[in-house]
């Protein structure tokens, strides 16, 4: 596959993109910026939870920087998504909640210096209490990580659903890549054992639809906006860490 050039979005770029079926995704040029095609017209956003969350992440870059307090509301978002995903990601919502909490409270403590996601962690760091690469397991950062390697985890699930793999295999797969190197022994055994509870692919994107009319490949179509969208925002996130020596590796 072609590996994916640096993108970023913003608010008013989700009326001009249209999301096609071929991979990689086809791009347009807006003020100087590669975009995937994503309309909305053709999308159907409505009110659901799913077309929330897309939305939120679209929004959530300020020109080249990623704005904390957008950055916080989309995973909100994205969280009480996973909630209606059924059994099987009860585990990651809660992890995910508990992670977004972190960095909530980090930031409500000193809001100006925490505007975008770099300050924030470059103010977490001028206060000492990391020590280099090994974060303070309560810290903002530590709450970073963990969500960005959570959503990493779930953009790989959903992409592979979307290619008609099995929910079951794909988090397998998915879980293995993004989150096992890094989980010791007991989470290892805990974490794959909910991905039994996984129903079959059309039962499975079927629960992302919240009206009667929205047929499965309306929801395959909004899937891979929401992959063509986090993806970037996840490589910048993760460049951001690089920058600042903030990549814990530790097994947890």
């Amino acid at each position: 596959m072609i590996a994916e050039p640096a993108l970023h979005y913003s608010s008013t770029h989700l009326n001009e993109l249209e999301l096609e079926a071929a991979v990689p995704y086809d791009y347009i040029i807006v003020e100087g910026l590669a975009l995937p095609r994503v309309a909305s017209s053709k999308l159907n956003l409505r009110s659901s939870k799913l077309d929330e969350v897309i939305r939120a992440f679209v929004r959530v870059f300020h020109g080249d920087k990623i704005d904390t307090v957008r950055l916080l509301k989309a995973c909100r978002a994205h969280n009480e998504l996973l909630k209606i995903g059924g059994a099987a990601l009860c585990l990651v919502a809660k992890d995910l909640e508990c992670n977004i909490e972190k960095v909530e409270a980090f930031f409500k403590k000193s809001p100006e210096n925490c505007q975008n996601l770099t300050s924030l962690l470059e103010h977490e760091k001028s206060t000492g209490v990391h020590n280099g690469t090994i974060l303070d397991d309560s810290s903002a950062a530590v709450g970073l990580l963990w969500i960005r390697r959570s959503l990493a985890f779930q953009i790989q699930l959903f992409e592979s659903v979307v290619w008609e793999e099995e929910p079951k295999d794909a988090a397998y797969e998915a879980y293995e890549k993004q989150l096992s190197p890094y989980h010791g022994w007991m989470l290892r055994t805990v974490f794959p054992a909910s991905f039994g509870q996984f129903p079959n692919r059309e039962e499975f994107l079927s629960l992302f639809s919240e009206t009667d009319d929205e047929s499965i490949s309306i929801i395959v179509k909004k899937m891979r906006a929401l992959v063509a969208t986090l993806n970037p925002l996840l490589q910048s996130w993760t460049e951001a860490f690089h920058d600042l020596g903030l990549e814990d590796t530790r097994r947890v």
